[in-house]
C-alpha cells in the first residue's frame, strides 16, 4: 500500500479496495473484517481466525499488506469502533436461535429481531452517501433502458422495486423474464444503458454472469448488496452496501426495501412536473376500471 490506513474506516476502504488482489486466505480474513468491524477491537486474533477457518498468521500477512508492521497495529485502528451486532454464518444464526429460545421463548426472539431489524435500518440509512444515491437517479433517469436484476430471494426486491418505478419510467425493465436466464435478457444491452443488480449472501451466480457480461458491454452498473467485500460491490461502479443481518437463519430484507425505497423518493423529487403526471393518470386509470377495492368502498358511502 502507498499509505498506511490511519483509521479504521481507511482500513475497510482499503481492504474493500484491493479484495481482488488478496490470495485466498487473505481474501477470507478480509472479509471477516469487512462485514464485522466491531469485533476487531472485541476479540483475539486466534479467536477471529477461528471463526474465519484460517491460520491467525492470514490476519498478520494481511496487516502487513496494507503497510502495518503487524495485526497489533491494524487491531489499534479499531479501538474505539462501535457498529450494531452481527451475525456471521447461517449456523452461527440457527444456534443463537436455538439459545434465544431456550432463554425466553417467543417473545425474546420477537425483541431481539426488532433490534436487529432498527440497528439494520438505521446503519444501512445512514452510512449512504447521499450523493451516490443522486447519482445512481440521474443515471436512471437519463440512461436507454434501466434493467433491474435479482434472481432467487432477490427476485421479490428487484420486482417491489421496478413496480413502483415503472409508474413514473416506461424504460425500466425487470429481469429475469418468465423462463428466463438473466443472460437471454440482456442480449441487446449496450453503453446507453444501466443495471441496477441485487444479490446477497450466498451470492447468485446466475447474477454476477450477467454483471460481468453488462461489464464487458460498457453498461453504466448500479450494485445493491450486504458486504462491500461482495463480489458485486467489486464489480459495480456504484455500490449500496446495506446490511441484512437478524438473529434468525434467514436474512431481513427490512432496510434494503428502505434503500430502494428512498432511490425511488429522489427519483421522483428530481424528476420533472411530467413524471409526477404520469404517476397521477396511472393511478386515475386505476380508479377509473375500479381497480381499488378501497376506492370502491368510498364510491358507495357518498353515492
Amino acid at each position: 500500500m502507498p499509505n498506511t490506513p490511519q483509521s479504521a474506516a481507511e482500513v475497510l476502504t482499503a481492504l474493500a479496495e484491493h479484495f481482488d488482489q488478496f490470495p485466498p486466505a487473505l481474501q477470507v480474513a478480509a472479509r471477516l473484517l469487512v462485514d464485522h468491524p466491531r469485533d476487531v477491537s472485541l476479540y483475539s486474533m486466534r479467536k477471529l481466525a477461528a471463526r474465519a477457518n484460517v491460520h491467525p498468521n492470514a490476519f498478520v500477512r494481511l496487516a502487513r499488506e496494507l503497510g502495518f508492521s503487524g495485526y497489533e497495529e491494524l487491531r489499534e485502528r479499531f479501538r474505539d469502533f462501535r457498529v450494531g451486532d452481527e451475525f456471521a454464518s447461517f449456523g452461527a444464526r440457527s444456534d443463537w436461535l436455538h439459545d434465544l429460545q431456550a432463554e425466553g421463548g417467543a417473545a425474546t426472539l420477537v425483541a431481539q429481531l426488532f433490534e436487529a431489524t432498527s440497528d439494520n435500518l438505521q446503519r444501512g440509512l445512514a452510512k449512504q452517501d447521499i450523493n451516490q444515491l443522486s447519482m445512481v437517479c440521474e443515471w436512471v433517469q437519463n440512461s436507454n433502458s434501466v434493467y433491474v436484476l435479482g434472481t432467487g430471494a432477490a427476485h421479490c426486491l428487484a420486482q417491489q422495486f421496478w413496480y413502483v418505478a415503472r409508474m413514473a419510467f416506461d424504460h425500466i425493465k425487470l429481469l429475469p423474464g418468465p423462463a428466463s436466464h438473466p443472460l437471454d435478457d440482456l442480449h441487446a444491452i449496450d453503453e446507453a444503458d444501466m443495471l441496477l443488480a441485487l444479490t446477497f449472501q450466498p451470492y447468485r451466480s446466475d447474477t454476477m454472469a450477467a454483471v460481468r457480461f453488462a461489464r464487458e458491454r460498457g453498461v453504466s452498473i448500479v450494485g445493491v448488496t450486504d458486504s462491500a467485500s461482495s463480489p458485486l460491490a467489486r464489480e459495480a461502479d456504484i455500490p449500496l452496501v446495506c446490511p441484512t443481518h437478524t438473529p434468525h437463519f434467514f436474512s431481513s430484507n427490512a432496510a434494503v426495501t428502505a434503500l430502494l425505497e428512498c432511490l425511488i423518493a429522489i427519483l421522483v423529487a428530481q424528476a420533472p412536473s411530467a413524471v409526477r403526471d404520469r404517476i397521477d393518470e396511472f393511478h386515475q386509470r386505476r380508479m377509473d376500471i375500479g381497480l381499488y377495492e378501497e376506492e370502491q368502498l368510498l364510491a358507495g358511502a357518498t353515492a
